[in-house]
């Protein structure tokens, strides 16, 4: 059974810098203990366990309140990574 310890919405964290203020894009992160007793922290990027292998994008996208409807209405939401390959068509 996989368990959530801490989840961290999408947002922008204002940092100091010596002109001014730069506002930096913090994507979404869930923090859980694995079923093999890792505590992986989860993005739209990595959703899987680096010990075990075991994907987590389902755990990731309930503790998000993400689903399948709202990424297919919603392009900017998606949990897919900038980084990920293709579909083939």
């Amino acid at each position: 059974m996989v368990k959530v310890l801490k989840c961290i919405g999408a947002r922008y964290e204002l940092q100091d810098v010596e002109i001014g203020k730069v506002y930096k894009w913090c994507p979404a992160a869930v923090s859980l203990e694995c079923e093999c007793g890792e505590r992986p922290t989860l993005t739209s990027s990595t959703t899987t366990c680096f010990r075990c292998g075991a994907d987590h994008m389902d755990v990731f996208a309930e503790a998000l309140g993400i689903h399948k409807e709202d990424e297919d209405q919603s392009p900017w939401r998606s949990l897919r990574s900038y980084f990920s390959r293709p579909k083939p068509i």
